[in-house]
């Protein structure tokens, strides 16, 4: 009886095996196919739309902690608080969340019949099995063809992404670098005058204090990239415009220096940035030119009808003083040697053409001290600068004119270093600093000539400096100016005189090369 028990399972088995379960085999595996090609699909849309927990996310804390790929520029410290563009950082991590939880599935899915089954001892009827199993394989398969299907589709899609996205960032970085070499813009600070082509900006956005006192809310490098391309969202979640062109303009964005964190003048980095450092020996007449020159380029401004005004409030209460100095054709205090070089803004505006006009005096007990000019880091950024030499304090001067002329001598209040010393201290602090002089320009200035014209020792005129230094011993002066700058042109200055024989001449041939003459 045994036997025909086992002939009988074994005939009907084959049965239901021929008859039911291979017929239904074939239909449940191309079932399983296409499950398997949805799972991944409805996987993939839950990654990307419904953000589980089990998917990992790039956060604006973790980029700011470094964990995004790719180096920063030192000048950047590192990377900014903001969400990472979607190609750069996040779709690797949606990739791995998709395959991650797809192979989790798909083990359920082999495991649960064969324990289900096992628990029922289904065992007798194994041809019934056989369509379970072919919705495993078909599902698997599905599985492995939509991952691949996927994997190929998101990485055709990132190369396409990146492709372009390169040539729009160069596109967009090439334009800011194009404005602002044609203009000449930079970003100058006032607080420590560091000089930025990158201003960093502030988010006006709802930041914590926290954020606030840590500079977690600066974005010190919004150019396009890998924070995004034409936006960038800040931590914060306000959306911020990239480029130095668009964001000089929001008023989601403060620019602020990147080396000390203080607000930047409004237009930083976008409009014309003139620096006028002057320097000399101290009582050489500095001050003095610089009242001149503010004095004439005001005048000059409204003469052209270019709008002119003061850039903040320091420079106005520092031109009121100078205004008034004028006025009674007095002499300004002795710059401190102790404090901070003085830095005057004017904002000059012909049409759309803007610049920031920056004029900087120092102590001269600082400028011909090797030791103290090397903080004064405004000197290395410059395009032009101007020497200030005082003729009384010349020697051959000094020898022919101070016994007869005394009373002019004491109101000429000479400076006591030797010329040659107060320019060498400052060029070859610029040479040691690596700065090269040779692609900048000087106005090299004797001051004073109200004086000298009373004793009729100076030139005549403006054309005649370089011969009068050249014939009263200053001959290795004028080499060593004409050696080391590219371009020298001199001057002779009479500081009281807010007209072309004023500050107003080597001030304006310098706006003239970097901006455009006002006269």
């Amino acid at each position: 009886m045994r036997l025909i028990g086992r002939v009988l399972h074994f005939t009907v088995s084959v049965s239901l095996l021929f008859l039911v379960a291979l017929p239904l085999a074939n239909l449940t595996a191309i079932t399983g196919l296409a499950a398997g090609i949805v799972l991944v699909l409805g996987v993939a849309a839950v990654v990307l739309v419904g953000r589980p927990t089990w998917v990992r996310v790039r956060t604006p804390d973790d980029v700011h902690g470094g964990a995004l790929a790719g180096r920063v520029a030192p000048a950047f410290v590192r990377w900014d608080r903001a969400w990472p563009q979607y190609f750069a950082a996040q779709v690797l991590l949606d990739a791995q969340a998709l395959a991650r939880r797809v192979w989790l599935i798909t083990r359920q899915l082999w495991a649960r019949p064969r324990q289900w089954a096992r628990a029922h001892r289904v065992r007798f009827w194994w041809p019934f099995y056989l369509p379970v199993l072919a919705v495993q394989v078909g599902a698997t398969l599905g599985v492995v063809a939509g991952v691949l299907g996927a994997g190929l589709v998101t990485a055709g899609v990132s190369i396409v992404v990146w492709l372009v996205g390169i040539l729009v960032v160069l596109l967009l970085r090439g334009m800011d670098a194009g404005w602002q070499f044609a203009l000449g813009a930079r970003a100058s600070c006032r607080n420590c005058h560091q000089l930025a082509a990158v201003p960093a900006y502030r988010c006006q956005g709802p930041h914590p204090l926290s954020h606030r006192l840590a500079d977690t809310d600066l974005h010190r490098d919004l150019r396009p990239g890998r924070l995004g391309v034409l936006w960038r969202r800040c931590g914060c979640g306000v959306l911020l415009p990239t480029t130095v062109l668009r964001a000089a303009f929001s008023r989601r964005l403060q620019a602020c220096c990147p080396s000390c964190g203080e607000p930047l003048l409004p237009g930083a980095g976008v409009v014309t940035d003139v620096r006028l450092p002057v320097f000399g020996a101290a009582s050489a007449g500095k001050t003095q030119l610089i009242m001149s020159a503010l004095a004439g380029l005001e005048l000059a401004a409204k003469q052209a009808g270019v709008e002119v005004s003061l850039a903040d409030e320091h420079s106005r209460q520092r031109h009121e003083t100078y205004s008034r100095l004028m006025r009674e054709g007095a002499s300004p205090a002795k710059t401190e040697a102790s404090g901070q070089p003085v830095a005057i803004t004017l904002r000059l505006a012909r049409g759309p053409r803007v610049a920031l006009v920056h004029l900087f005096d120092a102590a001269g007990e600082n400028l011909v001290d090797r030791e103290q000019n090397a903080r004064l880091a405004y000197l290395d950024h410059a395009r032009s600068l101007i020497y200030v030499l005082d003729p009384f304090s010349v020697r051959r001067v000094r020898e022919e004119f101070a016994s007869g002329a005394p009373e002019i001598f004491a109101a000429a209040n000479p400076a006591s270093h030797d010329p040659e010393d107060a320019y060498n201290a400052t060029a070859q602090r610029l040479q040691e600093y690596g700065v090269r002089t040779d692609r900048k320009r000087l106005a090299l200035v004797v001051s004073k000539a109200d004086l000298l014209k009373k004793m009729s020792a100076g030139p005549k005129n403006s054309a005649g400096v370089r011969a009068w230094l050249r014939d009263n011993g200053l001959s290795n002066l004028v080499l060593s100016a004409e050696r080391d700058f590219r371009e020298v042109r001199f001057y002779l200055v009479s500081g009281r005189d807010s007209g072309p024989d004023g500050g107003f001449g080597p001030a304006n041939w310098i706006l003239g090369r970097e901006w455009s003459e006002l006269d």
